[in-house]
């Protein structure tokens, strides 16, 4: 009896067992089936992300959502658990914790590392033997004409093993030796840069498909943003435009400003001033454009609308912490008796943050949204916006359009991907890049400028050709433009109505369907928010009523014409 009780233990021990097993084989194949999981274990000199790491977000999004970032201080084996795919971005040479390497014992994913360490990573990186920086100034992936010209550069230089694969080489243009920058090494890569940003990354930009195993289809997108519309804007440049793009049939965005303030008198603005303007955007919402928020005021301070920044301090060049009317002296750590105390003064910082933010979307949706006009995507003013603004705004809009702030210290640190992204900094929204800059007049032919930004972004097999223009420079210097950009190969027009996007406001809700823009919104509460919006269509109604009653008088005056004629053709048929 012992020994049966004992078999039949034995007996369910072994199909737990399996049951076990085959279930972690089918997660595991599960995780290798779907989306990427991307962790990024980086070494910096104070521990933080910084703009480099952020740009390689940038990248990294292009194929996966799924990305978190742990400093080397701190990872731990468990950071690793259904990891797919590995990086390790070491910014400087520097001894890596002894908790580090065990952490990663046990992956068997895809590893990418960058920059320094490569010796400290254990036996998959033996394939490589580093030794010391050298400078380049082109690099070219290995079996293709992708060459790309680059400000001199240093990197690692590195001597990999027999077994291994160079995929990218670069060399200095007047000595003439190429040095390997990228290799590949089975399920193991290395890329000899130790800093990342758009000016040398589109050729790692292409590689990471490869990393990926994602052959992208090899076909550009792109799109023209008309730029700054805001009440005060002349009507009829944007409508000459918009007839230009709608007889080529060419989607397009409106970058669109809802309130303008005038710096000297405070005296604002809203498309209840400028009939005329908004019968023009309403008609190109109709047709083939596209509205983005672009700010509320897009001002802060006593700034014009339009030049002025809304979503950062440019005085104190930090996040706008306090109202504009009140000076503040941002504090530091010193500042503070302890960490909670400093935590404590950042939370109460980022709480006014929250708030201002918040309310300047809401308004913009709601401005927009009361006038007819339904915002698809959102631009900030000058494209500057914190990582905590970023956080905020995701809760609001699935869609940016522009470039990326990558730093909380300078707004002047920004960049561009070459290609749609969504970088764990977005928290889920997806980057529409703006990739090739603007017309500035006053530049030697500003508009071959732009044009030459596409030999670099053609380089990346789905990269992006997007651009802006001011409308009021007029029709001609669009057609010039566009005419150079119906030049550019295999590229299709984004029309964000045909994207799956949505926007959330506090009182607006908006999305697209099969190309159709529905918005669900309490029409009385928005429409009604404001005294200039019942003037306007106060305005309206009385306009249309008056039609209506000019339309009847007519009627009325032709009836009478009528009858009397027929009345005096009576009378002379009796009397004759």
């Amino acid at each position: 009896m012992r020994l049966l009780k004992y078999l039949k233990i034995m007996h369910l021990a072994v199909w737990i067992m399996l049951f076990i097993i085959i279930s972690n084989d089918t997660i595991r194949a599960e995780e290798l089936e779907g989306e990427p999981k991307v962790l990024v274990i980086y070494t910096t000199k104070d521990g933080e992300l910084g703009p480099d790491q952020r740009y390689l977000d940038l990248l990294i999004g292009h194929f996966t959502s799924d990305i978190r970032f742990v400093s080397s201080d701190d990872v731990r084996k468990s950071d690793l658990q259904s990891v797919t795919h590995l990086f390790y971005f070491g910014q400087l040479s520097t001894y890596l914790p002894t908790t580090f390497l065990p952490a990663l014992d046990g992956f068997d994913g895809t590893f990418v590392a960058i920059g320094y360490n490569t010796e400290k990573l254990g036996q998959r990186f033996n394939f490589i033997d580093t030794r010391h920086e050298i400078n380049i100034d082109q690099i070219s992936i290995i079996g293709t004409n992708k060459i790309l010209d680059i400000s001199e550069s240093s990197i690692v230089e590195v001597e990999p093993d027999q077994g291994s694969e160079i995929l990218m080489s670069g060399l200095m243009k007047s000595e003439n030796i190429n040095y390997p920058v990228m290799v590949r090494h089975e399920r193991n890569y290395y890329y000899a840069f130790d800093y990342i940003d758009s000016r040398q990354s589109t050729l790692f930009a292409e590689l990471l498909h490869d990393v990926f195993q994602v052959d992208h289809e090899h076909a550009y997108t792109g799109y023209i943003r008309l730029e700054d519309v805001h009440p005060l804007v002349d009507p009829e440049p944007l409508k000459e435009i918009a007839s230009i793009l709608k007889e080529k049939n060419i989607p397009y965005m409106v970058a669109v400003i809802p309130i303008y303030t005038n710096p000297i008198t405070d005296r604002r603005y809203t498309f209840a001033d400028s009939p005329k303007l908004l019968k023009v955007l309403r008609q190109i919402q109709r047709d083939g454009g596209s509205i983005v928020l672009h700010g509320y005021t897009h001002q802060f301070r006593a700034s014009e609308t339009g030049e002025g920044f809304e979503f950062w301090d440019v005085e104190n060049n930090s996040p706008i912490y306090a109202p504009a009317e009140r000076e503040i002296t941002l504090k530091t750590e010193q500042d503070f008796p302890s960490q909670k105390a400093y935590d404590i003064y950042i939370d109460d910082l980022q709480a006014f943050e929250k708030s201002y933010t918040e309310a300047k979307i809401n308004d913009g949706i709601d401005e927009l949204t009361k006038y007819g006009l339904y915002p698809l995507a959102f631009e900030a003013p000058h494209y500057t916006m914190s990582q905590h603004g970023y956080q905020i705004l995701a809760d609001y809009f699935s869609t940016y359009v522009g470039q990326a702030q990558l730093s909380d210290q300078d707004w002047e640190i920004m960049d561009t991907a070459p290609y749609i992204t969504s970088p764990s900094f977005f928290h889920n929204m997806q980057l529409l890049p703006e990739t090739m800059g603007y017309v500035q007049p006053d530049l030697e032919e500003p508009i071959q400028r732009m044009i030459d930004q596409t030999e670099r972004l053609g380089l990346v097999r789905d990269g992006m050709f997007a651009a802006f223009y001011h409308p009021y420079l007029g029709a001609e210097g669009f057609r010039e433009l566009l005419s150079e950009l119906e030049k550019l190969p295999n590229m299709s027009w984004i029309n964000l109505k045909e994207l799956d996007v949505w926007v959330k406001g506090e009182n607006v809700s908006i999305y697209t369907r099969d190309g159709v823009i529905i918005s669900e919104y309490g029409r009385y509460k928005v429409l009604l928010s404001s005294f200039e919006a019942i003037v306007y269509y106060i305005g309206e109604f009385v306009h249309y009523l008056a039609w209506i009653i000019a339309g009847l008088s007519s009627i009325a005056v032709i009836t009478f014409i009528i009858c009397a004629f027929y009345l005096v053709n009576r009378n002379k048929l009796l009397e004759g």
